[in-house]
């Protein structure tokens, strides 16, 4: 069984892609899985066990280029084709396969699909259970407890900038709490107002003796130094890292707190235990909502207080507590383990 695999970026969404691709090799163990994406999909993509090959496109493609990879598709001769997108470039690039099934949710795209899955309406769900309603649409029945284990490899030499910042802090390795924050997004509206996290950073260094990393990714290095030039107690700014890298170093925290961003997905992916903040983003969608990761909800960013913040993470410390225990026990994590389920929701 040949299958194709559609999701042309961002990266949050290509990680949330993930559980799909191990399901159906659980579900068919001897099928063929070809994954179509933006060339930024290699960073999640590469050396993970459920990808048996691999094709990019490029955003300044000529038509003759676009019709050329469409060919290759077809060649392929694939018996599934899973549009996860559903935007116009990847539905040209489904019909163009011409696999047997081409399958998408129902959209003004529909021409493009001979199996179309109807959408739940206003019934919201953790985005990776509405993808696993394409795959049960398709005979692919799978398992809703799998969802929260997003898929993102990485290696012990990926914990090179973590063991340096270990080593030139090593109050890190003492401190009853390893907290990361992630304090920025692309698009202001989706940011929690900085000023608020550096009043909780804190909070939770003066009250909980946490050590504060904070994360960024490139252009976002001043936007940091902003925040921790706010804060009244001492914080620290991660290194600059890879996307492996900084997966090794969520890892290795006990805490992720953030906007509803990338990494809060490499979070989910690490099994590190998560608090994320959501305004216009629906938080149901984007967070798994278990025991583990939890949300916050406002009508804005604005919306959301500090005091809110604080209550949620107050009823999460004996969690965390916990998992700051046995991170203490188990020592540094050197390479990605798959996660189990959650237990609880």
């Amino acid at each position: 069984m040949k299958i194709l695999v559609i999701q042309l970026r961002q990266l949050g969404d290509i990680l949330l892609t993930t559980p799909v691709l191990r399901e159906l090799k659980r579900l068919a163990p001897n099928c063929s899985i070809t994954f179509l994406s933006h060339q930024m999909g290699k960073l999640i993509l590469d050396d993970c066990p459920y990808v048996d090959d691999y094709f990019t496109y490029g955003t300044d493609w000529s038509l003759r280029q676009e019709m050329s990879l469409a060919a290759t598709l077809r060649k392929r001769k694939f018996d599934f084709a899973f549009d996860f997108m559903n935007n116009p470039r990847s539905a040209l690039y489904a019909l163009g396969s011409l696999a047997r099934e081409r399958v998408a949710f129902r959209s003004a795209r529909w021409w493009c699909y001979n199996h179309l899955v109807p959408r739940q309406g206003t019934h919201h769900q953790y985005i990776v259970r509405d993808k696993f309603r394409i795959l049960e649409s398709a005979g692919f029945n799978a398992n809703p407890d799998h969802a929260d284990r997003l898929v993102l490899p990485w290696f012990e030499k990926d914990t090179a900038p973590v063991m340096r910042f270990i080593g030139q802090h090593p109050w890190a390795s003492d401190t009853p709490l390893r907290i990361a924050i992630s304090p920025t997004h692309r698009r202001e509206i989706r940011r929690w107002p900085i000023e608020r996290y550096a009043a909780l950073a804190d909070f939770l260094a003066r009250n909980w003796g946490a050590f504060i990393t904070w994360q960024w990714g490139p252009g976002e290095e001043s936007e940091i130094d902003a925040i921790m030039a706010m804060c009244k107690e001492t914080t620290y700014k991660a290194p600059k890292t890879t996307f492996r890298e900084l997966a090794a170093l969520t890892a290795n925290v006990d805490l992720f707190i953030g906007n509803s961003n990338g990494p809060s997905h490499v979070a989910v992916a690490t099994g590190t235990p998560s608090l994320q903040l959501h305004g216009p983003t629906d938080a149901w969608a984007w967070c798994p909502q278990n025991q583990r990761h939890q949300s916050i909800q406002g009508g804005s960013m604005v919306e959301i207080g500090l005091a809110s913040v604080v209550a949620q993470l107050d009823s999460m410390k004996p969690m965390l507590m916990a998992y700051a225990d046995n991170r203490r026990a188990s020592g540094m994590r050197v390479n990605w383990v798959q996660p189990a389920p959650e237990l609880k929701r």
